[in-house]
């Protein structure tokens, strides 16, 4: 099956090396070692020579940077903005914007991290809109205003750049306070280069990091109930790939493990045309609320256990289809096969490991319970439910710790 399902994709038969390009909703070149030759021919076919590279500090170093910027057009000028906060927040984009009007930019790369990539998307947003970048918000109708109008994005993931690589939201924190969502196919990536050998050498911790984000995203968009079964597929086959080799990436480093994962992380973001979900919802609720720098990959992981216990007997007969996918024993519980593949991952499974404190879990319970993703799901979630959920993933040390206070 190809990552992109109804895509247009090279025959497979001739082996993984023959994929070379996929379009579904958006250019995606996907091939071991495609960086070089896709970077250039795009550049090339769209007449682009000034590119500005939104990258994280030490992402773009060694023997990938000099492939990286090798792969340009000749005479092409980068310029590079390596001060990507841990969350987008409007005054790096705005930074970005005076950068590219400066340089006479025709062109972002974003580069490695989600975050990069959810920072370049903000950032194209102040770049071709004059107005405060609030406007532009899901909240105040931006899905209507946003146009295609906005400044090409080219986008190349790295093993923790997967979720936004071919997504249609972001999220920033705004100069006033507060946070706003935009999503708009608009924002989908102008093309995304998928080089699983630019994930070699990834450590145990950001691999399984990787395969919670896959994972939560996959089982939610699967559950969501909008009818659309390219989706669905690509999530189940998205599972089916991580259960067969996220115990490989973790332990080795194997190029044919690390491409089905790409894979599997393609497909998962794919999937989120269904619509944004119940843990988009809590784990962006607990990151805004929380004092830590906490990966929204990990919360997944942390919280799609027990999202699906939550969602019990109110899934629609859609727990089978899942249960295959993930290679459950007969009998086996949902949530309980999730918890087990998840705990047997270098990963924390607390909240409280993750350093949330028990106080902010009400206020992120009333978060989540007002983000419009809370009710893409099997199940209305109200803020008792969340806060439950919570209660549960946040750890005993931390309750009992709680109820002595």
């Amino acid at each position: 099956m190809c990552p992109g399902l109804f895509a247009q994709c090279a025959d497979l038969s001739q082996g993984p090396d023959s994929m070379t390009l996929i379009n579904y909703l958006t250019r995606v070149h996907f091939a071991d070692g495609v960086l070089e030759e896709a970077l250039r021919s795009e550049m090339e076919l769209h007449s682009k020579r000034r590119p500005l590279i939104v990258a994280e500090e030490g992402h773009l170093t060694g023997a990938v940077a000099e492939r990286f910027f090798s792969s340009f057009p000749i005479r092409t000028q980068a310029e590079v903005f390596s001060a990507v906060p841990y969350r987008p927040t409007e005054r790096a984009a705005a930074q970005i914007a005076r950068a590219y009007a400066a340089f006479d930019s025709d062109l972002i790369i974003a580069f490695g991290s989600n975050r990069a990539m959810d920072l370049a998307k903000v950032a194209r947003l102040a770049i071709a809109y004059d107005i405060p970048i609030a406007e532009l918000s899901a909240e105040e109708g931006g899905a209507q205003r946003i146009s295609a109008a906005l400044p090409d994005l080219y986008a190349i993931p790295g093993i923790l750049g997967f979720a936004s690589a071919i997504t249609d939201y972001t999220r920033v924190r705004l100069d006033a306070g507060g946070q706003a969502l935009f999503s708009s196919q608009h924002l989908i990536p102008s093309v995304t280069i998928c080089d699983p050998t630019l994930t070699l050498g990834a450590s145990p911790q950001e691999s399984a990091i990787a395969a919670a984000g896959i994972l939560a995203r996959a089982v939610n968009a699967y559950l969501a109930p909008g009818y659309n079964p390219p989706a669905d597929a690509m999530a189940l086959d998205s599972l089916s790939r991580v259960v067969k080799n996220v115990r490989k990436v973790v332990r080795s480093d194997e190029l044919p493990a690390r491409r089905e994962m790409m894979a599997a992380g393609l497909n998962s973001s794919l999937a989120l045309q269904k619509g944004l979900c119940a843990v988009h919802a809590i784990s962006n609720a607990v990151a805004s609320v929380s004092d830590q720098a906490i990966d929204p990959s990990v919360l997944g992981g942390v919280l799609i256990p027990e999202l699906s216990r939550t969602y019990g007997n109110g899934m629609n007969g859609r727990t089978a289809p899942l249960r295959r996918a993930l290679e459950l024993d007969a009998g086996e519980s949902l949530h309980r096969g999730l918890g087990g593949l998840i705990a047997g991952l270098p990963l924390v499974t607390t909240l409280d490991a993750l350093g949330v404190s028990p106080r902010d879990l009400p206020r992120a319970a009333e978060l989540a319970s007002r983000d419009r993703a809370i009710t893409n799901g099997p199940k209305h979630l109200n803020r008792e439910d969340i806060l439950g959920i919570l209660h549960t993933v946040q750890g005993s040390e931390a309750l009992q710790r709680t109820a002595h206070e």
